[in-house]
């Protein structure tokens, strides 16, 4: 076999092995775009932020990490990134009797935050939380 074939099987067979572990070691992202309340400040936003991911996201099960993403003075997301869907929809679950997540809740429009998010775009990473 010349040299150059052996340096291509080489290359195929890590590739392959690399592509195999990667693939089995993704974890659920979860997307949550919003528009954020006109009068309300990125440091209310981000402080908000950090209640919910003290108070309730780092206690989930699952729960990897979170970043905090704007796009312009009005549109942002939050990425959450979960073990599996089932502790996403676990923790989504529970959403709904969440103190700190109704008070972050309340700084968005949500029906403006209902349609946000479409499309590609650049958001600038505010807060990541590990």
């Amino acid at each position: 076999m010349q040299l150059a074939t052996i340096k291509q099987l080489m290359f195929t067979v890590f590739f392959s092995i690399f592509s195999t572990v990667a693939a089995a070691d993704l974890a659920v992202v979860e997307w949550a775009p919003f528009v954020k309340n006109s009068p309300v400040t990125d440091r209310q936003l981000m402080a908000a932020a950090d209640k919910v991911n003290i108070e309730f996201l780092s206690q989930q099960p699952g729960f990897i990490k979170r970043q905090l993403v704007k796009k312009n003075d009005t549109d942002y997301a939050d990425i959450v990134y979960w073990a599996t869907a089932a502790d996403a929809g676990n923790a989504a679950a529970k959403v709904q009797n969440c103190s700190v997540c109704g008070e972050y809740f309340k700084l968005m429009d949500m029906q403006a935050s209902a349609t946000s998010g479409a499309g590609f775009a650049h958001y600038q990473v505010l807060v990541n939380w590990n």
